[in-house]
């Protein structure tokens, strides 16, 4: 049976949001976590990633592993608009496919969305499905 969790973290609606996804990815959805600078909580974890791993306290030591990672994404995110991009208004998600998941993180203001999907799984309808489902901040990064 997935893992789930209740969201406490973001601003908005993270497990209704959790829910459009997933209605919204053609395929499996293997994990949905929320996050921001300080914090990484996983709200759905599927039994195919559970299974990758030989204990929760090892699935769990991962996530954090990359979660002192992710953070970071919130800098990446001025480096880009401030200094390698200063005509973008916001920066939305980043994607990176590998060859076995793709791992899209979606960015609400000041909280993340960390997703992993199959790697040939199309992001722009997750992305877009998120924006209809949230308030999308305007000056989003600002």
């Amino acid at each position: 049976m997935p893992a789930t969790n209740r969201s406490q973290l973001c601003s908005f609606d993270a497990d209704r949001v959790r829910q459009v996804v997933r209605n919204t990815v053609s395929g499996p959805l293997y994990a949905f976590c929320e996050y921001d600078t300080e914090s990484f909580r996983p709200l759905y974890i599927a039994d195919e990633t559970i299974a990758m791993y030989e204990s929760k306290d090892a699935m769990l030591e991962h996530f954090e592993r990359i979660h002192t990672n992710v953070h970071m994404d919130f800098m990446q995110i001025e480096l880009f608009r401030n200094t390698l991009f200063p005509d973008a208004d916001r920066v939305e998600y980043i994607a990176t496919a590998m060859d076995f998941l793709k791992i899209l993180r979606v960015y609400v203001g000041d909280d993340g969305l960390f997703i992993s999907v199959e790697p040939d799984e199309p992001v722009e309808p997750i992305v877009d499905a998120i924006k209809e489902t949230v308030a999308w901040p305007e000056n989003q990064n600002s």
